[in-house]
């Protein structure tokens, strides 16, 4: 009768085999920030960002089915991070306008402050695919659902008349994204503090509108 063979798997450079797993997948996801931040998705091949990560094609298709998933679990990452941020600054103001304005604040200093990100998640990844435009609705709808979700926080304290915003909310990540996108594909002279300028000219008159009290 024979045995089942066992192997021993042993550490590798310190580094157990999850551990490695997981900095090859890391290592992919950098190279694809890179290469679809400045290349551009569709002139970007498989082979690009294996070369980038310094790691064969058979450790790319370990963890991604095809380029499409790799820029979704890049995008997934890159917005979840924006939603951490803009989440922190809604519970760190008073106003519903003080807050919406700080998560403003918050996503344009965590987009602008590398234009990789913002092209990845707002111009790459537009037309890529139902499933990736479907990806796209959803995570506007996310970030509206902040806004909406402080606003009726401002009714139920009375600062806000009691009207449904969730339409407005949507135009406004809207607008927000379009100057985002002119940044990224345009003028980058202009910071942060610049750009945000720009978005409450768009954004103050509306939130100002609702208030239960000049």
């Amino acid at each position: 009768m024979t045995r089942p063979r066992v192997e021993l798997v042993r550490p590798w450079r310190g580094m157990t085999p999850e551990q490695r797993q997981r900095d090859r997948r890391r290592r992919l996801l950098d190279a694809a920030l890179e290469e679809f931040g400045t290349a551009g998705f569709r002139a970007t091949t498989v082979g690009a960002l294996c070369a980038r990560a310094h790691l064969t094609n058979r450790y790319f298709y370990e963890h991604f089915a095809d380029r499409e998933a790799a820029l979704r679990a890049l995008y997934d990452e890159l917005l979840g991070r924006a939603l951490q941020e803009m989440a922190a600054a809604l519970e760190g103001a008073d106003t519903f306008e003080d807050q919406v304005m700080a998560a403003l604040d918050a996503y344009l200093d965590f987009a602008m402050a590398d234009p990789r990100r913002p092209r990845v998640v707002s111009v790459e990844s537009v037309g890529v695919s139902p499933a990736m435009e479907e990806r796209r609705r959803a995570a506007r709808h996310t970030i509206a659902g902040l806004i909406d979700a402080a606003y009726a926080r401002g009714v139920e304290s009375g600062h806000l008349v009691d009207r449904p915003f969730g339409k407005q909310a949507l135009a406004l990540v809207g607008a927000a994204n379009e100057l985002v996108v002119d940044w990224v594909l345009g003028d980058r002279s202009q910071d942060a503090a610049r750009v945000g300028d720009d978005i409450a000219q768009v954004y103050l008159p509306l939130l100002r509108s609702r208030r239960t009290r000049p």
